[in-house]
C-alpha cells in the first residue's frame, strides 16, 4: 500500500508547479502579442523603406556599391546568433542554435556575436570562441538594440574585419508556425532589390542617388535586424506558452492519478483498520 503522507507530499508539490506553470503560459501569451504588435507597427515603414533603395538600386546603378556586393576571395563571415535569456521555451533554443552551429562549422573563417545568455552558454560548451556578445534582453528587444547590432555590423564590414553578415534567427509565420532561419545582412542579397518599382523612377534624390543610398543602408539594416529580433522574441514566448501549456495539462493528468492512488489509499487503510478491529472483537469473543 502506497504511504498517504507521501502522496499528500506529491499532491501539494505537482499542485504549486501547475500553478507556476500556468502562470508562466499567461505571461507570454501577453508579451507575444506585445511584441508582434510592435513588429506590426514597424512592417509599414520597414517596407516603404525597402521600395526607395530598390528603386536606386535598379535606375542608378547601385547593384556595383559595396553594400550589395563584395568579391573577396577569402571569407570572413560574422554570424549573429540569436536565442533567449532563459529555458523552458520547448525546442526554441534547440533548434536555432543547432542551425547556427551548422553554418559556422562550415564556415571558412567565423566570427560568433550572441544575443542570449543560451547562446553564449551553447557555443562555450562547443568550445566555439564568442567574439561579441550583446548584454541586452532578448525577450523584450528595443529599436535602441537594434541599432547597436548595426553599429557593430556596420563598423565590421565597412573596416573589411568580415567580408559578409548573417543574422541566425527564429523566424515566425504564426503563433504555431516557428523556424530556425539564416537571413543575409550583407552584402544585401541583390534579387531583394531587382526591378525597383515604377512609382519611384522618376524620384530626384540629392545631393545624389549614391549619397541617400549610403545613408538609407544603416536604416534599412537596422530595420531588418529589429525585425529579426522581435520575431524571435514573439517566437520564443509562443513556444515558452506551448511549452507551459502542455506542462500545466500534464501536471493536471499527474493530479488526477495521485487523487486516485490517495483515495484508494485511504480505501485500504480504512479498510485494513476494519479488519484489524473485527479480528481483534472476534479474538475476545472466542476467549469468552
Amino acid at each position: 500500500m502506497k504511504n498517504l503522507t507521501d502522496i499528500r507530499a506529491r499532491i501539494k508539490s505537482v499542485s504549486e508547479t501547475r500553478k507556476i506553470t500556468s502562470a508562466m503560459e499567461t505571461i507570454s501569451v501577453a508579451k507575444m502579442r506585445k511584441a508582434m504588435a510592435r513588429f506590426e507597427s514597424n512592417r509599414a515603414y520597414f517596407a516603404a523603406l525597402r521600395k526607395v533603395i530598390a528603386d536606386i538600386a535598379a535606375h542608378t546603378g547601385a547593384s556595383s556599391n559595396r553594400y550589395l556586393k563584395n568579391n573577396a576571395a577569402e571569407k570572413n563571415t560574422l554570424f549573429v546568433v540569436v536565442a533567449s535569456d532563459k529555458g523552458l521555451a520547448g525546442g526554441f533554443n534547440h533548434n536555432v542554435l543547432s542551425l547556427a552551429y551548422d553554418m559556422i562549422t562550415k564556415a571558412e573563417k567565423a566570427t560568433v556575436a550572441c544575443v542570449g545568455l543560451v547562446a553564449h552558454e551553447f557555443f562555450n560548451a562547443k568550445n566555439i570562441p564568442v567574439d561579441i556578445e550583446f548584454t541586452f534582453g532578448s525577450y523584450e528587444p528595443t529599436m535602441r538594440d537594434a541599432r547597436e547590432i548595426t553599429k557593430t555590423v556596420l563598423n565590421l564590414y565597412d573596416s573589411r574585419l568580415t567580408d559578409e553578415v548573417y543574422i541566425v534567427y527564429t523566424g515566425m509565420e504564426n503563433s504555431s508556425v516557428m523556424y530556425p532561419k539564416a537571413l543575409r545582412l550583407l552584402p544585401l542579397p541583390a534579387d531583394e532589390f531587382d526591378g525597383g518599382d515604377d512609382d519611384y523612377s522618376e524620384i530626384e534624390y540629392e545631393p545624389s542617388p549614391q549619397e541617400v543610398f549610403e545613408a538609407l543602408i544603416p536604416q534599412y539594416i537596422n530595420g531588418t535586424v529589429y525585425g529579426t529580433l522581435i520575431q524571435s522574441a514573439a517566437s520564443e514566448h509562443c513556444s515558452r506558452r506551448a511549452a507551459m501549456n502542455n506542462a500545466t495539462k500534464n501536471a493536471g493528468e499527474i493530479l488526477e492519478e495521485l487523487n486516485t492512488d490517495f483515495h484508494r489509499a485511504r480505501q485500504e487503510s480504512v479498510t485494513n483498520e476494519i479488519t484489524e478491529i473485527i479480528t481483534a472483537a472476534m479474538g475476545v469473543g472466542n476467549e469468552n
